[in-house]
């Protein structure tokens, strides 16, 4: 009777801490919500008399130039 008990004490603990250390509360609309710092910086090419923007943030590289944008996703995912 007395490992019965001791098995269902420490059951009730083990859930018991379970539950304090993943009862935590998520919220996804935290992160979604902020936006990405967007860094740029600007080159001129004399030879070709064109100006180049280029701009970054963590997951996305984009070129802006005068004839339009274009943007590569970064990193591997």
């Amino acid at each position: 009777m007395k490992k019965y008990l001791f098995g269902l004490g420490a059951t009730l603990v083990g859930a018991g801490l379970m539950f304090v250390f993943t009862h935590t509360e998520v919220s996804a609309d935290s992160e979604m919500n902020k936006p990405e710092p967007f860094v740029c910086s600007e080159k001129s090419n004399a030879f070709h008399n064109r100006r180049i923007v280029n701009c970054k943030t963590k997951t996305t590289e984009c070129a802006v130039l005068s004839m339009g944008v274009s943007c590569v996703k970064r990193g591997m995912f």
